[in-house]
């Protein structure tokens, strides 16, 4: 069947069809501004990680929470305590203050552990907390000074346990518990404190900022404590606990600008274990890994605290002889190549292992310090030319 003589669309057609794709244009266009939305306030108030990067964690911000948790509320018990005091209320809001202030923190740290996600759980118990304070500011007739100073201390939790989000997230529940109290209540603003409630109040300005200053200094220690710990992996070689190469070349370019520019006299050792190869294939790999950790600590034995060691992989190794002149380098290279000798069969420390060697000294020609490095592999590799267990040297 011919299409030529199908029915062409009409102009009214051309009209409904560019009506129904401008509708379902600015339907997207709608559906797309409520997402973005929808995912600036989950950003501004949620949790970034998913919930399975967070499953489990959080154990220890719990128990530093719950610390500082028991501290200040039970502190901040006898500001609210004086706000009834001075305002009487009814037991049954003075029961709930005995619950908040006592019974409730062992219980929001229970809840939390048991919790899938420790982490977000003592998250929502802050926010409970401001709530809290929300309505506890409510229940005292607006009374300033301790309202001001309970939202003061909660707002300070949640900048320093959770920051911006966890802060915005604190103020809706302030607002939240506030509204709750107005519902349940009958409020009546009276907002002047007495000396007797002011003076309630300063052990809670005065006790709680310590404890909280303690705590997050004890928490920047671990940190600084982790981050030193993280920056030494980061830096050493795993087997042997010499400088690895990536880092050990960092090393060598500032020695390089060093002598450059201060006219520093140093060289560059770079050492190779012979047949180290048929020790793996005839004894395996687990007797060549203790041969590397023995020539390792005969290396740091043997050379000066000065010296920068780094593994360059394999069995080949590194030195950077600082500040030394040229002929007292050859010769402690010379006393390493014999130490290696009297160590070859010494309790199998080395499996019958001998080292060739290459040192090169720093001269001002060098274009830069990959140029150095060059000479002495060049160097290395005569030695090996020369039937091994020797050393060569390229000096002044």
């Amino acid at each position: 069947m011919s299409h030529r003589n199908a029915p062409s669309r009409t102009h009214a057609d051309q009209g409904s069809h560019s009506s129904h794709s401008s509708h379902s244009a600015d339907s997207s266009h709608g559906r797309s501004a409520s997402y973005f939305s929808f995912r600036r306030a989950r950003r501004a108030f949620g949790d970034s990680p998913s919930p399975e990067e967070l499953i489990g964690k959080g154990v220890r911000f719990v128990k530093r929470i719950y610390q500082l948790r028991v501290i200040g509320l039970s502190i901040g018990f006898f500001c609210v305590a004086a706000g009834f005091l001075q305002n009487p209320v009814g037991w049954p809001l003075w029961a709930l203050l005995a619950f908040h202030g006592y019974l409730w923190p062992h219980l929001a740290y229970r809840l939390a552990l048991r919790s899938k996600i420790p982490y977000r759980a003592e998250r929502l118990n802050l926010v409970i907390d401001t709530a809290f304070g929300g309505f506890w500011l409510i229940a005292m007739q607006g009374n300033l000074v301790p309202g001001a100073v309970i939202l003061a201390m909660l707002s300070m939790d949640n900048i320093a346990a959770g920051g911006t989000r966890l802060f915005l997230r604190g103020l809706v529940g302030s607002v939240v518990g506030a509204l709750l109290g107005l519902l349940l209540l009958d409020f009546r603003f009276l907002p002047q404190s007495d000396i007797y409630t002011v003076v309630a109040c300063l052990p809670m300005l005065a006790l709680y900022p310590l404890a909280l200053g303690k705590s997050t200094y004890d928490m920047s220690k671990k940190l600084a404590e982790r981050s030193r710990e993280f920056e030494t992996v980061s830096q050493r070689d795993g087997l042997t606990g010499l400088l690895n190469r990536r880092y050990w070349e960092t090393l060598l370019i500032e020695e390089f600008n060093i002598c450059r520019e201060r006219k520093q006299r140093s060289s560059l050792l770079l050492l190779d274990l012979d047949h180290f190869k048929n020790i793996n294939d005839t004894h395996g790999h687990l007797v060549g890994d203790e041969v590397l950790k023995n020539f390792a600590q005969l290396l740091r034995d043997n050379l000066r605290a000065d010296d920068l060691i780094g593994r360059y992989g394999g069995e080949e190794f590194v030195v950077i002889l600082r500040d030394i002149s040229f002929s007292e380098a050859e010769t402690l290279a010379a006393r390493l190549i014999e130490q290696v000798r009297r160590h070859r069969h010494e309790h199998n420390s080395l499996w019958g292992c001998t080292i060739s060697a290459g040192l090169v000294s720093f001269h001002g020609d060098m274009e830069a310090h990959y140029s150095w490095l060059q000479r002495a592999d060049n160097a290395m590799y005569r030695a090996k030319d020369r039937g091994r267990d020797c050393l060569v040297a390229e000096g002044e």
